[in-house]
């Protein structure tokens, strides 16, 4: 059974908010997955917390309220390296 990160939109109030987010819902409290883009990227190529089989999926519940936060663009090019990095890996809810 895959390991199911929650993202909360709701929470993210800009970038370092969608990082802090992330990184705590696959390392807790104050974890690191991610500081920018490429970093991001790369945490999600494995070895920063996520299941070495990769069999994980990350949740991100109210998506829409977060790409407001976020923008359209930064928001569209996170999901972009999500699905290019882990596939199949993101549920937008």
């Amino acid at each position: 059974m895959a390991t199911v990160y929650v993202i909360e939109g709701r929470r993210i109030t800009g970038p370092a908010g969608f990082w802090r987010a992330v990184g705590e819902a696959v390392n807790g409290p104050g974890g690191y997955f991610g500081r920018n883009l490429d970093a991001f990227a790369d945490c999600l190529s494995g070895g920063f917390g996520t299941p070495e089989d990769g069999d994980f999926v990350f949740e991100w519940r109210d998506h829409e309220a977060a790409r407001r936060t976020l923008g359209r663009a930064l928001f569209a090019e996170l999901v972009e390296i999500m699905e290019e990095r882990a596939p199949g890996a993101l549920r937008l809810r």
